[in-house]
């Protein structure tokens, strides 16, 4: 006959054994975090190669030198918010080149066709309004192929939040990382740059799965 005693052991075990599931997963979460946050489609040829914002040469790089290889004939780079300092020297009469021109100089400078290189008009915020962005400049232009290109750690977000503004139309998103982005998904905790960029994603593709972000 069991008594009380035992019982209480039993259960204490059975916590124990929770607990230690849950720290297990939680190490096997944290230890393949950035092949979770890294999601790369197999290349095809496109109608265009969207560069989104938050990187100031390594995804420009990528989307020219995807170019020059004959996946899209032409490149539309995002257009991002202007810093204060940006626009306060600005209406004093400085000369300050937007971070969009910059990059259309690298991509012309690669032998990119200038005519070949677009921007979004309005400046974008997150990645959800450059998607909505992505998807009237598809319309306009009737795109059904189309080549986003962002950072490694980005890959899978991005290509959730693209993605589901395209739900319910016929255009394919390829998401590609640039190959020029230095970030290890292996080890992405060894440096502070990768680790803060990996944490920070993996709160908002929490956000995004429990349907706080969209």
């Amino acid at each position: 006959m069991t008594g009380p005693g035992s019982f209480s052991s039993v259960k204490r075990l059975a916590r124990l054994l929770i607990l230690l599931v849950f720290l297990l997963g939680l190490w096997w979460i944290l230890l393949s975090l950035g092949h979770i946050l890294h999601h790369e489609d197999p290349l095809a040829k496109a109608d265009v190669i969207f560069v989104l914002g938050g990187s100031r040469i390594d995804r420009i790089a990528e989307a020219g030198d995807l170019y020059l290889e004959g996946w899209a004939p032409r490149i539309l780079l995002s257009r991002q918010l202007s810093e204060g300092g940006e626009v306060a020297l600005r209406e004093r009469g400085i000369t300050v080149p937007a971070e969009v021109d910059i990059q259309r100089t690298v991509l012309v400078n690669m032998g990119v066709p200038s005519d070949a290189v677009e921007a979004l008009t309005a400046e974008q915020v997150t990645t959800a309004t450059e998607g909505d962005a992505l998807v009237d400049a598809a319309r306009a232009h009737n795109w059904s192929h189309i080549i986003v290109v962002t950072s490694k750690l980005h890959t899978a977000r991005a290509r959730l939040a693209v993605t589901r503004r395209f739900a319910g139309t016929s255009t394919r998103i390829v998401m590609r990382a640039s190959r020029h982005d230095r970030a290890n998904v292996d080890r992405w905790w060894e440096t502070r740059s990768d680790s803060r960029f990996a944490l920070f994603e993996a709160q908002r593709m929490l956000a995004y799965w429990v349907g706080i972000a969209d």
